[in-house]
């Protein structure tokens, strides 16, 4: 489904009712867009360009795939779309992985202890 800017009430309304997120961008330089995927229970299409690899492992909770791949693209979708208990599976290892990540507080926390080491 592609829809442009929307909401955040029409994003997460959009994502709720998704059963995977693909995003096959050619870089990503952290994807936060994936993390919020897997915050929705969704494993994550991704390339293995960029930061993507720090969020999705292998066919655990998504697939890392080589940029410009649309036949590797279209056997992951169609791998998921095959295999519920899989989707399932890997669905569920992707709100894991969004769970164990750090909350912006606790980012920002590491930062702030971090700076202020540096003007002691």
């Amino acid at each position: 489904m592609f829809v442009g800017a929307v909401s955040d009430e029409v994003l997460a309304s959009c994502l709720l009712s998704s059963h995977a997120l693909a995003v096959p961008s050619t870089y990503e330089g952290f994807g936060i867009v994936y993390l919020e995927g897997l915050g929705f229970g969704l494993p994550a299409i991704a390339t293995d360009a960029g930061a993507a690899s720090e969020l999705i492992t292998h066919r655990e909770n998504g697939f890392l795939l080589p940029s410009h791949d649309s036949r590797a693209l279209s056997q992951a979708i169609l791998a998921l779309h095959q295999d519920r208990q899989r989707l399932a599976s890997m669905g569920a290892a992707a709100l894991a992985r969004y769970r164990s990540h750090p909350t912006w507080q606790q980012s920002v926390g590491v930062i702030r202890n971090f700076l202020q080491q540096q003007i002691r």
